[in-house]
């Protein structure tokens, strides 16, 4: 079996009811892990937190088929339904200069699109940012909250996916034709962005990239982190810009073979340095981000169903 761009997709596209925090106990290797969202039916995922780190926003199928946009605020036992519209939604990412906005991918319209919420207006007044008949997923905020970047295909299925910025000081949007990747996030500090980049070749494994976004155009294209034999994937980043979180495919002992869920949560320094394993879990596990009070929440089905964990890592490398 191969790992094929649409098997990659499966991966990016692949519930919450009110419950209090649980811890579980660690496996060897790992620190303690905390359950945030729980339920019997549907999934959690597609974790993002508010710049404070007080909130959680994340996509639940807990409550119907489709999935819905959430926000919960940590420690709490409730959340909000924050969408009206019908079809899917993924990929919440909050603006960090003004956290009233939320940018989310959906289907509401037939395609994949990028659209903006005002969390604090109406749930069912969007602002739709990115071409009508394009496949659109994934945005990410600049650190002043005026570009996104986000992964654009002519087709879903075709798995040549690139980049595009969208700044909306210009009303332009730069595409990327000659950057292929998936799940792009924007550094907290200046102007690099880490994503999942495909080999084309010795079983299409996901590779972590970075390149510098400079004068409109998208420089010093670079592999930080790849393997031959299993995937990286899911990049992001530390509050700092120091480090980057992501999840492999088929790399435990586990997993390996496994190549259409996650495996282990990782970091690495942002020059690619001192990987670490952060969860050890025959669970899959992906999707990580990291809060700002240091905390790293991942989508995991060590529960048995898809839910929002987090964990408090421990690192080495960077002094």
């Amino acid at each position: 079996m191969t790992y094929r761009p649409a098997i990659a997709f499966l991966l990016l596209t692949a519930g919450c009811n009110p419950s209090p925090p649980r811890r579980s106990e660690p496996d060897e290797g790992e620190t303690s892990v905390t359950q945030v969202t729980s339920g019997r039916f549907g999934e959690d995922k597609d974790p993002d937190i508010s710049p404070d780190g007080k909130t959680l926003y994340f996509v639940s199928t807990s409550h119907g088929e489709t999935s819905e946009l959430f926000m919960k605020k940590i420690g709490s036992n409730t959340s909000m339904r924050l969408t009206t519209i019908p079809g899917d939604k993924r990929f919440p990412k909050v603006n960090p200069a003004s956290p009233r906005y939320l940018a989310f991918s959906t289907n509401t319209r037939g395609s994949w699109e990028i659209a903006i919420l005002d969390i604090s207006g109406d749930p069912g007044r969007l602002q739709f940012v990115s071409e009508q008949g394009m496949q659109s997923l994934h945005p990410s905020w600049s650190p002043d909250g005026t570009k996104l970047v986000y992964c654009a295909a002519d087709d879903f299925g075709s798995g040549q996916w690139f980049l595009k910025i969208l700044d909306f000081t210009t009303g332009r949007t730069h595409t990327f034709d000659e950057v292929d990747g998936l799940l792009p996030v924007w550094s907290p500090h200046g102007n690099t962005i880490v994503f999942q980049r495909m080999k084309h070749r010795d079983g299409w494994y996901g590779a972590i990239w970075t390149a510098e976004f400079q004068s409109g155009s998208l420089r010093n294209l670079t592999a930080i982190f790849s393997s031959d034999d299993w995937a990286a994937i899911n990049p992001s980043w530390s509050p700092d810009g120091r480090r980057i979180v992501f999840s492999t495919v088929g790399k435990s002992r586990s997993h390996a073979g496994v190549l259409n869920e996650g495996d282990d949560i990782w970091v690495i320094d942002a020059d690619g340095s001192h990987p670490t394993r952060l969860t050890t879990h025959p669970a899959a596990e992906w999707l990580p981000v990291w809060s700002s009070d240091g905390l790293v929440y991942f989508a995991s089905n060590r529960s048995g169903t898809n839910r929002i964990w987090s964990l408090k890592p421990k690192l080495t490398g960077i002094e």
